[in-house]
């Protein structure tokens, strides 16, 4: 019989707290126990290629076999599948998001683009300066207008007036909802976070990367609305800031490029969930 660790059955506690909001997520849209083990197995194999490139030894079924648990024919059902071999396009959706983010600082900001007042002008479609096309143009790189009208439009950002003209309603958006960018969004939050903390489990101190929080378990719930507006407003602002630096230091013929960012997310947990014991990994 294999006794688990104390490092073990603490990360199997951890692991049962962020999966169950995950659970839930899943068993709303209809996923069963059977379909989360079946994507289980499809990280476990993608994680233990990961390691393999890391200590520099060849990938091969039977070595993901050996770590993961899973038979060997499974391992190669699951690198040969399209889902296996599917591209990962966080890149390019990370990539668009940020130029949207862009599009609405500049129309915020730029002279060009705001009245006497300092207020975002309302814009027609296409034309000469000022309007949407030449504000794409000038701030989305190499993303067509159209398609930023669409998701800016779709987010809530912008509204079309009856004129054909576009008024911008919001700086900055919140992807909800449970369509699919929505839902890819989660997938790309969740991991970017989880990455963060992966890193910092094994990485020297002065390696680490910042994280860090602040939360109470005894906030006034009237106060929320109150804490809700001034971080739209405080981490807008950050935001902003970070989003200045970083197309400074943006260099895209770069040999040598990395994906970085900063997440600013406010917590309300209605459940106070526990994890509570760890369950008996035993096994003969």
């Amino acid at each position: 019989m294999i006794q688990p660790t104390g490092t073990q059955s603490a990360i199997v506690r951890a692991c049962i707290r962020l999966l169950r909001p995950l659970a839930r997520i899943m068993l709303r849209h209809g996923l069963s126990t059977y379909d989360f083990a079946r994507v289980a197995n499809f990280a476990f194999v993608q994680a233990a290629g990961d390691i393999l490139r890391e200590q520099g030894k060849p990938l091969s079924f039977s070595r993901i076999s050996t770590i993961t648990g899973l038979h060997r024919h499974v391992v190669s059902d699951i690198v040969n599948s399209e889902a296996g071999k599917a591209a990962d396009l966080t890149a390019e959706k990370d990539y668009q998001r940020n130029r949207l983010a862009r599009v609405l600082a500049g129309w915020f900001e730029d002279p060009s683009y705001t009245d006497t007042e300092g207020r975002p002008r309302v814009l027609p479609i296409e034309g000469p300066e000022p309007s949407f096309e030449t504000l794409v143009r000038a701030f989305s790189g190499d993303i067509y207008p159209a398609i930023i009208l669409d998701e800016l439009q779709r987010v809530g950002a912008v509204r079309q007036l009856k004129d054909g003209s576009l008024r911008v309603v919001s700086r900055r958006y919140t992807l909800g909802g449970a369509d699919p960018a929505a839902i890819e969004h989660l997938g790309s939050a969740t991991r970017d976070v989880l990455c963060t903390l992966e890193h910092n489990m094994s990485a020297p101190t002065e390696s680490r990367l910042f994280e860090d929080s602040v939360v109470t378990a005894t906030l006034d719930r009237a106060s929320i609305p109150l804490f809700r507006l001034l971080l739209r407003q405080r981490g807008a602002a950050f935001l902003e800031d970070i989003e200045g630096w970083v197309s400074e230091h943006e260099k895209p013929d770069s040999k040598d490029p990395v994906r970085a960012g900063v997440i600013v997310q406010m917590i309300v947990d209605d459940r106070q969930e526990e994890a509570g014991p760890a369950p008996d990994l035993r096994r003969s």
